[in-house]
C-alpha cells in the first residue's frame, strides 16, 4: 500500500505545538489544512489556543505522576526526555479531544440520500462551510445555514440543483447537459462557468454574480430572461419581482468560501446576522440602542473577539462573550 503523503501529520502537529517545525513541514501543514473543512477547523482551533498556556497545570500534573510511582532520581537529560514525553502525551490528548469535537460538529453537516427519489441533500448549520464535489466533477462551496438538493448522478439532459442560502459554483463544461440552479423563484442556467448565488431567507433579494463564462437568469415561471457576462451581477427583488443588473468586485463576492468576512455599508442587523451565521453564536443586543449602522470592513479568518473589538471601536459598543452567547452593551461615556 502506498504511504500517504500526510501519514506523519500528527508528528508535525505535535512539533507545531512545541514550535519546532521546519519550513517544509509548515508548507505540508498548510497543504493538509486545505484538504477539508475538518482540517481547517482543527488548525484554526489550535491556532486560537496557541496564544494561551498550553498546559497551565503541568507542574501539578507531573507531581501527581511522580507520586504515582515514577519518582526515581533523574539526570537533567532524563528529566528533559520525560518532560518531552509528557508534553507529547498531553498534546496527543489535546489533539484527540479537539479532533473528536471537530468530527462530531461535522456530523451536523447533513448529507443523506432519499433512496425513493434518489435525492442528495447537503446542509451546513451555522458556523460551518463545506466543499462538495458533484457527480459531473463540478465543485460547490456551500456557506453556513445553506442547503443543496440534487439528483444522485443527474439526468441525461440536465444537471439540476436547488439552493437555499449561499454557494459558489465551479461548473464542469457539458454542452449536452446545462447546469441549472433554482433558488427561490429564480433559475440560473449555465454550461460551464463559475459564479456565486446568495439567497438567505431574511434578505429581500437574490443575487447572482458571474465570475467566468456566461449564464442565463430567469424567473421560474416567467418568459423574461437576462444574460450575464463576467463581473456582472443580477439582484432579484423578492418584494417587487424586478431584476437589477450591476457590476461587482470579484475580490469581495466569493471571499466567504476562504473564511473571509466582508461588509460593505451593512446595517446593524446585516452585520449581526452574518456574525451569527459565521461563528455559530447568538447575539443579545437589548442593552444597545445605536442601530443606525453603515459599516464597512473586512476580516481574514479572524476570531470573533477581534472582529467585535474592531467593530465595537467603530460603532460604539462593548461586548461580553459567554460560550455561544454574545451580549452587545452600550459604551458608557
Amino acid at each position: 500500500m502506498k504511504k500517504s503523503e500526510y501519514s506523519d501529520i500528527e508528528e508535525i502537529l505535535l512539533r507545531g505545538l512545541n514550535g519546532t517545525t521546519t519550513k517544509m513541514e509548515l508548507e505540508k501543514l498548510n497543504r493538509w489544512r486545505r484538504l477539508s473543512p475538518q482540517n481547517e477547523l482543527l488548525m484554526s482551533t489550535l491556532e486560537e489556543k496557541s496564544e494561551e498556556p498550553q498546559y497551565p497545570h503541568y507542574e501539578s500534573l507531573e507531581k501527581r505522576i511522580i507520586e504515582a510511582g515514577f519518582q526515581e532520581p533523574e539526570t537533567s537529560i532524563r528529566l528533559r526526555t520525560r518532560r518531552y514525553l509528557f508534553y507529547k502525551v498531553a498534546a496527543t490528548i489535546t489533539l484527540i479531544c479537539i479532533a473528536s469535537w471537530a468530527i462530531l460538529k461535522n456530523e451536523f453537516k447533513q448529507e443523506f440520500i432519499d433512496t425513493d427519489q434518489k435525492l442528495v441533500v447537503s446542509y451546513n448549520p451555522t458556523g460551518q462551510r463545506s466543499k462538495i464535489s458533484l457527480p459531473d466533477h463540478s465543485v460547490i462551496w456551500l456557506n453556513s445555514e445553506s442547503k443543496l438538493t440534487y439528483n444522485k448522478g443527474f439526468s441525461d439532459s440536465v444537471r439540476f440543483i436547488k439552493l437555499e442560502g449561499e454557494a459558489y459554483f465551479e461548473v464542469k463544461p457539458d454542452s449536452n447537459r446545462p447546469f441549472v440552479v433554482e433558488t427561490g423563484s429564480v433559475r440560473t442556467t449555465v454550461l460551464g462557468t463559475s459564479f456565486n448565488i446568495r439567497n438567505f431567507p431574511e434578505e429581500h433579494s437574490i443575487s447572482i454574480a458571474l465570475i467566468t463564462g456566461k449564464v442565463r437568469v430567469s424567473e421560474s415561471n416567467a418568459e423574461n430572461e437576462l444574460f450575464l457576462e463576467p463581473f456582472e451581477q443580477i439582484k432579484f427583488s423578492k418584494d417587487t419581482g424586478s431584476f437589477k443588473m450591476t457590476q461587482f468586485n470579484e475580490d469581495f463576492v466569493s471571499v466567504w468560501k476562504d473564511g473571509i468576512i466582508y461588509f460593505k455599508e451593512n446595517s446593524f442587523d446585516q452585520v449581526i446576522k452574518t456574525l451569527e451565521r459565521t461563528y455559530d453564536v447568538a447575539f443579545d443586543s437589548d442593552n444597545y440602542s445605536i442601530r443606525n449602522w453603515s459599516y464597512t470592513g473586512m476580516f481574514d479568518n479572524t476570531s470573533l473577539e477581534i472582529v467585535l473589538t474592531r467593530i465595537g471601536y467603530s460603532e460604539g459598543f462593548s461586548f461580553e462573550i459567554d460560550g455561544r452567547s454574545v451580549k452587545i452593551l452600550e459604551v458608557q461615556r
